[in-house]
């Protein structure tokens, strides 16, 4: 079961940092429309952000999982979005999975890890929509400079996001954050 009844905005990513030991960046919710392109465009939407990366940097995802638990319900994981032929990290990522929402092969997928969860949606067709519940603006953070390899960065963007499914079930809760644009074509 997803976690519910939470008031924390960006819940996974809490819990990873909490278990690593590590504290939260500082962060402001910023309202999507006042968002600065390029995030604006990748971020301020209702689908997936898998297929918004690999257009925007003209390569297939794959992902880097640096930390995962789960139960038979529950698949947590702490990743890093990687363009596939050139190994640039551009996402990093906290997503909480509801395993039961999925089957077969789909499910099997998941728990392999190498494919971000929504180009296996649109792989397998499966219906959803992202339901962002905000947009945060991440102040300097050496945890996010060393992901991207960006030591000089001072603020990252990012979404804290709802899949939902058929129904409105939720599929999944993910914290977004993405590469800063000064080094997107890095």
């Amino acid at each position: 079961m997803i976690a519910t009844g939470t008031a924390d905005l960006l819940y996974p990513l809490s819990l990873f940092c909490e278990n690593g030991g590590h504290a939260l960046p500082s962060y402001d919710v910023i309202d999507g429309e006042l968002m600065p392109q390029p995030y604006r465009g990748l971020l301020v939407h209702k689908g997936d952000m898998t297929s918004r990366l690999a257009a925007f940097f003209g390569g297939d995802i794959v992902l880097e999982v640096l930390h995962r638990e789960h139960t038979p319900e529950v698949y947590r994981r702490e990743v890093v979005l990687h363009i596939e032929s050139t190994g640039l990290p551009v996402e990093y990522g906290a997503i909480e999975i509801d395993l039961s929402a999925f089957q077969g092969e789909l499910r099997q997928l998941i728990l392999e890890q190498h494919l971000p969860l929504g180009g296996l949606l649109n792989r397998f067709g499966i219906r959803y929509r992202s339901e962002p519940k905000g947009f945060i603006k991440l102040g300097a953070d050496a945890f996010m400079q060393r992901i991207f390899q960006v030591p000089g960065a001072t603020e990252f963007f990012g979404r804290c996001n709802v899949l939902l499914g058929e129904g409105d079930r939720v599929l999944a809760r993910i914290v977004e954050v993405l590469r800063p644009a000064g080094e997107v074509n890095s």
